[in-house]
């Protein structure tokens, strides 16, 4: 899961109605999830703060290849094993992005792969 899969807007069928039709040259971009790297969270004591920055820093590598940076990241979803520590994931993001902070949505849920407390999938924009 922790592939390099990018999907682009174009990559699907596009409705030919006006809803369907981009005014201006922009390409969304659609990046799968990212968890922290495996020795993040093979320790029980890493706190999800850390475990957001590693998942972070791989969200960034994956943007990068892309031919993108992190200011041309509109928004993240963030999975959590753990909504009592939103302000530990709030906190890593403030510290991660200086200037300008994706939208953000977290959502909770039971469990992730490797035992991870988040995951993160972003979407960027192609200009």
């Amino acid at each position: 899961m922790n592939g390099d899969a990018v999907r682009y807007e174009s990559d699907h069928f596009k409705a030919t109605a006006g809803y369907g039709a981009r005014k201006r040259n922009l390409q969304l971009v659609f990046f799968d999830a990212q968890y922290p790297e495996p020795e993040a969270t093979a320790d029980d004591h890493q706190s999800v703060e850390s475990q957001t920055m590693s998942a972070l820093e791989r969200v960034e590598a994956a943007v990068e290849r892309s031919g993108l940076d992190l200011d041309d990241v509109l928004r993240t979803t963030v999975y959590t094993t753990d909504l009592d520590r939103i302000d530990a994931i709030e906190s890593a993001y403030d510290a991660y992005f200086a200037a300008r902070r994706p939208a953000m949505t977290v959502v909770g849920v039971s469990e992730l792969p490797n035992d991870a407390a988040v995951q993160i999938e972003a979407t960027g924009v192609k200009r």
